[in-house]
């Protein structure tokens, strides 16, 4: 691409090195971070592509999804004529089309990174963000097993593609995951446009072939969900139906057993016992004659073993024998006698032959349909033992016995007389109480106030404090008031949503409610980022406390986990533009106080604004709060 070489130095900091791929509008450059010293890959296009905007804000947007399963994008910049994004590199790694170029993976491995895939899909669509374009070349698997996804929402925008409705854009991604699933399995793309690297699958009336119809060892599920998904346009909506129909899959690589991961052809797979994790195992076949190979058809529709045929016997060959006429007769009639038993014993072992490959060819085909049969039954038993999310909640509750009486059973016997006669002697005793203690009540009554029970009401008395004499002379027009400072109530908050109008709205959103918990050893903390800056990709983020109703807001006081540049706003909606800044911090960490000039700001909001952050314990930059107090 014009503008971009070896050497080229985007950003101020990204030198180019190595041209790694090259595609209609965009390339791949391998490059050094200048200022953090690692290796980056730069995706770098023309910055007068008139996709070059979308693309930026595509990198951007994905940038803020912190998930190990894609391939993390650290920042995205524009150097003189070149937009470009940066991505992590992944050294030793090899894209789904390399390594399937020999032939398809071993199921469980195809079934695994199939999963990773459409997890990785969910993870982005929860953020509303798709893929739209997805292909093997956009699956990687790392040197450790570990598989990513590249490409996410950058690479449709580069290629033009206007992104769909929500419902219409997760059904592409799940098409998608279930063609990756078919290339995985044989090696072949089933989708247009093609990918380069891979050969397209056969076409057949009403679509592609099952995968089961062109690689061996091919799960039922696996086979079904590609059948109805690429043939019958039925299967999952979305990539998580996907995954909770495919689950579960092993944590790690899974490789055959006798070959490398990728000889999946002839392979089926060993379930041990019930256990959740398959390994692929090699298929059991016994090594008969090259000619009578059950698995290829036999040239020309012939017999497997024909039977041999003795050729001419030479004239002469009786006289050299014998040397007379009689002599060479009887040789050549014993000759021709052993030639005869010869033949006829060559036919009868062609024919036992013939009928050995036959018994070994039927016993073989018996054995592939036995094994058909109990993997079918193992994955009706797999299927019939997943149960639903509330079938699983409910699974280990067992009935309640009725609890147990907390009076003996001869409570309700009737009482005795004696009884009778003891219950009512406590009556008497208590109503006896009762009167005595309420006539002597009466009796004091009005003591306290100078009554007297008698009808004569004492002369109230009175104490008057006199103040001595002031020898300054006072006027009712020089009087002071002096008052103590006043407290303000502290104001309920009623909810508390991430701000993050420059990113895709979403900031850690489960972890909100930690705000205003009362508990300052609970905090939210923000999408990690690459610097302090927010890795340039916005230029803060933050958190909008809602009030419930427009209030004077005095005071704003906010606990900090970590030093950070802040600005507080009040104002009537959910956003800076028109809200009133309260206070400032730079650089300060535990717990600070924002205070308002005179009479209190007004507003609904309350808008904490991160304009710096700091790098915490997993090396990534984020934004971080413990507690927010308003009043």
């Amino acid at each position: 691409m014009q503008g971009v070489g070896p050497g080229t130095v985007l950003g101020g900091r990204y030198t180019a090195a190595r041209r790694l791929q090259q595609f209609a509008r965009a390339e791949r450059w391998s490059a050094h971070d200048t200022t953090l010293e690692r290796a980056v890959v730069v995706v770098c296009f023309p910055a007068a592509d008139p996709n070059a905007d979308a693309a930026l804000d595509a990198a951007r947007r994905a940038a803020g999804i912190d998930n190990h399963r894609l391939v993390r994008i650290l920042d995205v910049g524009r150097a003189d004529d070149v937009a470009f994004f940066v991505e992590e590199a992944l050294p030793h790694a090899h894209t789904l089309t390399a390594l399937v170029a020999d032939g398809g993976l071993p199921s469980e491995e195809a079934r695994r990174i199939a999963g990773e895939v459409a997890t990785a899909l969910e993870a982005a669509r929860s953020r509303g963000l798709h893929h739209l374009r997805l292909t093997p070349s956009s699956v990687v698997r790392t040197a450790d097993g570990t598989v990513k996804l590249s490409g996410l929402a950058t690479a449709a925008a580069l290629s033009g593609i206007e992104e769909p409705d929500a419902v219409a854009a997760s059904r592409t991604d799940a098409v998608g995951v279930v063609a990756i699933t078919y290339a995985a399995l044989t090696s072949r793309w089933p989708l247009s446009p093609p990918v380069v690297g891979l050969d397209r699958a056969p076409h057949i009336v009403g679509g592609v072939p099952a995968p089961s119809e062109i690689a061996a060892g091919v799960p039922g599920d696996l086979d079904a969900l590609c059948r109805l998904t690429l043939n019958e346009d039925e299967g999952p909506l979305t990539p998580g139906d996907f995954a909770v129909q495919i689950a579960p899959w092993s944590p790690t690589e899974v490789a055959a057993l006798g070959g490398p991961p990728h000889a999946s052809r002839g392979r089926t797979e060993e379930s041990a016992g019930s256990s959740a994790t398959t390994v692929a195992m090699p298929v059991q076949r016994p090594t008969p004659p090259p000619q009578s190979r059950d698995d290829e058809p036999l040239p020309g529709g012939g017999s497997a073993l024909p039977a041999e045929r003795p050729g001419p016997v030479p004239s002469g060959a009786a006289e050299q024998e014998g040397g007379g006429a009689g002599t060479g007769a009887a040789v050549a009639g014993a000759v021709t006698t052993v030639i005869g038993t010869a033949g006829h014993a060559a036919g009868h072992a062609a024919e036992a032959a013939v009928h050995k490959v036959g018994t070994f060819a039927r016993a073989a085909a018996d054995r592939a349909a036995e094994k058909r049969a109990a993997r079918a039954e193992a994955e009706e038993q797999q299927a019939a033992s997943r149960i639903s999310l509330d079938d699983a909640l409910l699974a280990g509750r067992e009935e309640i016995e009725p609890p147990l009486p907390l009076l003996p059973p001869e409570t309700a016997v009737a009482p005795s007389r004696d009884q009778s006669k003891l219950v009512v002697a406590i009556l008497a005793a208590f109503v006896v109480v009762a009167t005595v203690l309420g006539f002597w009540g009466v009796s004091h009554i009005g003591s306290g106030s100078g009554l007297d029970l008698s009808g004569t009401t004492p002369t109230p008395t009175r104490t008057v404090t006199t103040a001595p004499p002031s020898t300054t002379p006072t006027t009712s027009s020089s009087t002071t008031t002096t008052s103590a400072p006043a407290t303000h109530e502290p104001l309920a908050i009623h909810s508390v949503k991430a701000y993050d109008p420059e990113g895709d709205g979403s900031e850690h959103n489960s972890e909100l409610g930690r705000i205003y918990d009362g508990k300052a050893s609970t905090f939210w903390s923000s999408d990690g980022y690459a610097s302090s800056s927010f890795g340039g990709l916005k230029k803060g983020v933050g958190v909008v406390v809602d009030l419930g109703q427009p209030a004077k807001v005095h005071q704003v006081v906010l606990t900090l986990p970590d030093a950070s540049d802040v600005t507080v706003y009040v104002g009537d909606s959910a956003s800076r533009g028109s809200a009133t800044e309260l206070g400032s911090s730079q650089g300060k960490k535990g717990e600070v106080t924002f205070s308002a000039k005179g009479d209190g700001a007004a507003g609904q909001y309350v808008i904490v604004w991160f304009t710096k952050i700091s790098q915490v314990s997993d090396g990534r930059f984020r934004a971080t709060l413990a507690e927010v107090a308003v009043s």
